[in-house]
């Protein structure tokens, strides 16, 4: 009855959705910045985002938080919309806005009546080139950071726990580092260094601009032009890609801090990402849900409520990278255990799953769900903006995304059990423990 209460919904959601959303469209400009377009007339709303290809990942060794630190800075103002002037319209208009730093890139979104297109497009053109910097405000956001960083990572024992796992996972690339960068490197980071990240990286030919809701595609081609066309595109330098080795030891990372209530266990995986392997990645995420997401997950139902070995168990896949992806597995034992021994309880447990529990019912439920999801997340205005940016940022193409479904049809039960046994085998890992 599940199943076809599913393959219901997802007919009408699929219909429904594509008579309201149109696909996107994308041209290029002579600067070399690309502009996506995603029409959708439910309501008078657009989403504007606009993704740098970058992120923590350009910055120098030894200045890490660079990228993070910069994105702070975007909302100082210019000559022309000083200060505050830009979030104090959107305020003024009902709209929104965030922004937000990853490893692989940097992105900034308002969300504004579409009547407000032209004004919003010409205020970030702007501070795409003509930012105003001083050193008086690149001091005071240097504080703001230090304590952002506190507050996220420093005062938050299970937070400093994943920074020590993932530098030692990822050993040689970026992804080692975090993102907010190290404190010590934050407290080194200049004006003159905050200048030359901006004046080197802001550049037309480093950004996509997408444009989600109620707009045109000639309306959208005509102001991208007018606004960000005259900007000057910047040198793309050719930057050395580094990998890391294989992991050939069992690394255990333990920490100890005394407002710990009950011990956790972690184990983070480096694995393959959609860039690398599209295809297998989706059977990966899809088995891996099956397997370790939420309180429906087989790991769930089997180490929670039926044997009552933990408290919590769970996981997730992150594959939307441009280097490799990770897995990240976690767990709180009701009874006093060692980190070895929940490891081979999980270990056994998910070999089970493979082996017998994985029964090919419970696989077209899931696969079902996951299209529906698909569709449920490329609902509204900004969620459409923030699949195709992230997805056209860390590398994949319109063709991709416009292709996924047909991808996620063809992944087979045997996929995904085979993506589920390569990561049983993979020992590329590291394993911490939190405790008082």
């Amino acid at each position: 009855m599940r199943l076809v209460l599913l393959i219901i919904l997802s007919i009408y959601f699929s219909s429904s959705f594509s008579n309201e959303q149109a696909s996107p469209y994308s041209f290029i400009l002579k600067n070399g910045m690309e502009v996506v377009v995603i029409e959708n007339n439910r309501a008078p709303v657009v989403a504007q985002m606009i993704w740098y290809n970058f992120g923590s990942g350009i910055e120098e060794t030894g200045k890490s938080g660079l990228a993070h630190f910069m994105e702070h800075l975007m909302f100082k103002g210019t000559r022309k919309f000083p200060d505050n002037y830009y979030s104090n319209y959107i305020s003024k208009i009902g709209g929104s806005e965030n922004a937000f730093t990853s490893y692989d890139y940097t992105a900034y979104y308002q969300v504004f009546p579409k009547s407000e297109l032209k004004m919003m497009m010409k205020m970030e053109a702007d501070r795409m080139t003509n930012l105003t910097l001083t050193k008086e405000n690149v001091e005071i956001e240097k504080r703001v950071i230090l304590e952002e960083r506190f507050q996220r990572i420093e005062s938050d024992p299970s937070s400093k726990l994943d920074e020590s796992m993932r530098s030692i996972l990822f050993p040689n690339h970026y992804y080692g580092r975090p993102i907010i960068g190290w404190r010590h490197e934050i407290e080194g980071l200049t004006y003159e260094d905050v200048l030359s990240f901006y004046k080197e990286n802001y550049k037309p030919n480093n950004a996509i601009l997408v444009l989600s809701g109620d707009v045109d595609f000639e309306t959208a081609k005509k102001l991208s032009k007018k606004y960000f066309e005259k900007i000057r595109k910047g040198k793309q330098e050719s930057k050395l890609k580094v990998t890391d080795p294989d992991l050939n030891t069992n690394i255990f990372v333990k920490m100890q801090h005394s407002t710990v209530q009950q011990p956790i266990w972690k184990k983070f995986y480096r694995t393959i990402s959609y860039k690398s392997d599209a295809k297998n990645s989706i059977a990966l995420d899809m088995g891996f849900k099956i397997v370790a997401s939420g309180t429906s997950s087989l790991l769930y139902q089997n180490l929670v409520e039926e044997k009552k070995i933990f408290s919590v168990v769970g996981g997730y896949f992150q594959g939307l990278t441009k280097g490799e992806g990770n897995i990240y597995l976690y767990a709180i034992s009701k009874e006093k255990k060692t980190s070895n021994e929940i490891n081979n309880i999980i270990m056994n447990e998910f070999k089970e799953i493979i082996n017998k529990k994985l029964t090919s019912k419970r696989f077209e439920i899931e696969k079902k769900k996951y299209f529906f999801d698909t569709i449920y997340k490329k609902d509204g205005v900004l969620n459409p903006a923030q699949i195709y940016g992230e997805a056209l940022t860390v590398g994949l193409t319109l063709d991709d995304i416009k292709k996924w479904q047909e991808r996620v049809n063809n992944v087979s039960l045997n996929d995904v059990k085979k993506a589920l046994e390569k990561l049983y085998e993979n020992n590329n890992y590291v394993i911490g423990e939190l405790s008082n």
